[in-house]
């Protein structure tokens, strides 16, 4: 940065996740993030993160109509429900279907595949828009509102919170919220990025997941492991499965809407650089 100020005014920022201590780290779209020294994660400057999130999660942000988000979110629904078949099938050889909880569920595809495979299933969400379109989606009940101020009952066997744990402002608390919902013996499964992948450390800021002010939280596998372990969680088990992604979704991720034509490009890829985590953990 050539402006010294604002880099030692982060200085003694106390990580997000461990606690431990932080420096500057890169700024990417005018957001400075800090890194921590102790156990390798990156988080937004506090002082940075949005006050209403739930405004960044409207209509445009899943219809490209906005710098971050999806350009064709429900256009490429056949995509996600085999991407989430494939999780959930990864869930099932843990626990049997049972009561499902989905924390951030969007427009509810994920609900909806879960409900077909036998979970009695409820979500958490935000945006008002889209917990009203995953209600009428799956059939259940879906909570508008922040995950750690919703009333939810307890007793679910399983909590899934997919490409949503980067994007809360205190991802501590939110594993603590999992465990309290939880019967014993239940699952919390997250999937988001690895930032001490290969390919995320190869990029840098250019690592696509670095999508600031949505994504707020970046983990690696040892900070990710250690927060579930010190809230509850004993089994822990990771592992990289890639997806289906349409190429307008490449499209977008590599230009944004300068992409223009390319966004109605028929077609996709399946893709796994190893940069993120699917990661089960079992309640004590």
């Amino acid at each position: 940065m050539s402006d010294e100020s604002p880099a030692l005014h982060l200085v003694g920022v106390p990580c997000v996740l461990c606690g431990g201590e932080s420096e500057p780290w890169i700024e990417k779209g005018g957001y400075r993030h800090l890194r921590c020294t102790d156990c390798g994660s990156a988080f937004l400057a506090p002082n940075e993160v949005p006050h209403d999130l739930g405004s960044l999660y409207g209509a445009d942000y899943f219809e490209g109509k906005e710098a971050h988000g999806y350009p064709t979110y429900l256009r490429d629904a056949p995509l996600s429900e085999r991407n989430f078949d494939r999780r959930l099938a990864w869930i099932e050889a843990r626990q049997p279907p049972g009561r499902l909880l989905e924390v951030g569920c969007a427009y509810g595809l994920f609900l909806a595949r879960a409900k077909q495979r036998g979970w009695d299933v409820a979500g958490v969400e935000i945006a008002e828009d889209c917990a009203r379109e995953a209600a009428a989606a799956c059939g259940g009940p879906v909570t508008t509102g922040d995950f750690l101020g919703a009333e939810l009952p307890p007793g679910f066997d399983v909590v899934v919170m997919l490409d949503v744990i980067e994007h809360m402002p205190d991802p501590v608390a939110c594993v603590a919220r999992s465990a309290e919902l939880l019967a014993p013996g239940g699952w919390l499964v997250l999937e988001t990025g690895n930032i001490a992948s290969a390919w995320a450390r190869t990029l840098g800021r250019r690592w696509h997941f670095i999508d600031p002010p949505q994504h707020l939280v970046y983990f690696t596998r040892r900070s990710m492991a250690a927060m579930l372990r010190e809230n509850g969680f004993g089994r822990v088990e990771v592992r990289r499965l890639g997806r289906e992604v349409s190429l307008a979704n490449i499209a977008f991720k590599l230009f944004g809407r300068a992409a223009g034509p390319l966004l109605r490009m028929p077609g996709f890829l399946y893709v796994n650089l190893g940069d993120t985590q699917l990661v089960a953990a079992q309640r004590r």
